[in-house]
């Protein structure tokens, strides 16, 4: 089951928007009362600290960060400075009070705060909550999107680019932490590994190392259990080819090509 332990912060101050603009890679400072955004927040060297979503709510905009969780609140406390700049952080029912708006995918009541996510699912967020009824169809079908885990995937280890999440750091978003980093990996190249849907022939463990020809160029980091007894997958391959056929032990491996939110092609 899905439980979403997020922690939520409010964001006040005259320099909220510029601020949380500066430092995330979603755009921020244009949201009207009741609008979304959804972003990462990278270090300097463009590695992903944390998964966010946004909610302009009034004189504040709240914080839910669904993935790197201190991590993230101490990063954006510690490069508030000078700024007109407040985070403080709240309970649920706190959360669901504030979030009274009915924005594009974010709605709250007393339990909790559900968010229409992608594949028009909604998963909701509150204490020691299982977010699904089918859990195994909910994964199956998130790997179909090629859409990570922020622990399966290593996404804290990773550039999002390599962790297959180009769309939450779209070209034309200004200049946060990392940002160069990205964006010479987007338009230069370099990336060397990335993450990749795969069809595989039978059940292997995450965990199983990828071969082309005999040498190892990647691993499968995710798998669910398709109807007919093979399995989809995710991983990380070494120059992956769409189409391209190789194995994970005695397994064949079918490179099924990007995910849902990776905006590169091959």
């Amino acid at each position: 089951m899905w439980s979403l332990e997020w922690i939520w912060l409010a964001c006040t101050g005259s320099e909220q928007r510029n601020y949380l603009e500066r430092m995330l890679t979603c755009s921020v400072v244009n949201l009207e009362f009741g609008e979304t955004a959804h972003g990462l927040l990278l270090s300097r060297t463009g590695r992903s600290l944390g998964e966010l979503w946004l909610l302009a709510d009034g004189d504040s905009t709240l914080v839910a960060i669904a993935s790197g969780g201190e991590v993230v609140v101490n990063a954006l406390e510690k490069y508030i400075l000078a700024a007109d700049v407040k985070l403080e952080q709240f309970d649920w029912v706190t959360g669901a009070r504030l979030a009274t708006t009915a924005g594009s995918g974010w709605t709250a009541n007393g339990d909790g705060v559900r968010f229409r996510a992608l594949l028009g699912q909604t998963v909701t967020a509150a204490p020691e909550l299982a977010a699904d009824d089918e859990p195994d169809l909910a994964r199956l079908a998130q790997l179909a999107a090629g859409i990570p885990d922020w622990n399966a995937e290593s996404i804290a280890r990773r550039n999002p680019l390599e962790a297959g999440l180009g769309a939450l750091v779209p070209a034309d978003v200004g200049c946060y932490p990392g940002q160069e980093v990205v964006s010479k990996l987007r338009h230069v190249g370099g990336l060397r590994r990335r993450l990749v849907r795969l069809q595989l022939s039978t059940s292997v463990e995450a965990g199983t190392i990828i071969e082309r020809e005999g040498a190892p160029v990647g691993e499968v980091t995710s798998t669910a259990l398709q109807p007919d007894g093979s399995q989809l997958a995710l991983g990380y391959v070494k120059r992956p080819i769409e189409g391209e056929r190789l194995m994970a032990g005695e397994v064949g491996v079918l490179i099924l090509g990007p995910g849902l939110l990776d905006d590169i092609p091959f």
